[in-house]
């Protein structure tokens, strides 16, 4: 991984994973591919979607992710930074970190497969988590569970 921050969407099958990755930044898409081939991913189960967070996706995997990893950029910025053309937008997550967060947890619920799929989303203290889980909960019924937390 070359330091890649393409958010990562599994589907789990019983025999065959398909692995579905985004990204709005077209570098993090190659770096991705190169990535995948390098780990012995065969293409067919291997598709890369450049867009803004999963909105190609939404319509064909609606309740059919059974795993979901995002590393959203989350470090707290002046909200000017995101989204922007440079390599801060990587990283910026705007106030409190949680412009692209909150613009994705209403994509999340959507994607994960009920009552069993899974998502792990890369947060930090700033983000205000036990806010984030509580949002997650209330207006998606989505259970949020702490898988690690490292201490400073």
């Amino acid at each position: 991984d070359e330091n890649n921050s393409a958010d990562i969407t599994t589907i789990t099958t019983a025999t065959n994973p398909l692995h579905y990755v985004t990204d709005i930044n077209s570098d993090a898409i190659r770096i991705a591919k190169s990535t995948a081939e390098k780990n012995g991913i065969p293409v067919p189960d291997f598709q890369t979607h450049q867009c803004d967070l999963a909105s190609t996706l939404l319509e064909t995997l609606t309740n059919k992710v059974d795993i979901l990893i995002f590393n959203p950029p989350y470090v707290p910025t002046p909200d000017v930074e995101v989204g922007s053309s440079g390599i801060e937008a990587s990283w910026a997550g705007g106030t409190n970190g949680r412009i692209v967060l909150d613009r994705a947890l209403p994509q999340v619920a959507q994607l994960l497969a009920y009552p069993h799929g899974v998502a792990y989303v890369v947060v930090v203290d700033d983000n205000f988590p036990e806010e984030v889980a509580r949002a997650m909960d209330e207006r998606y019924g989505v259970r949020v569970v702490p898988w690690m937390r490292r201490r400073t």
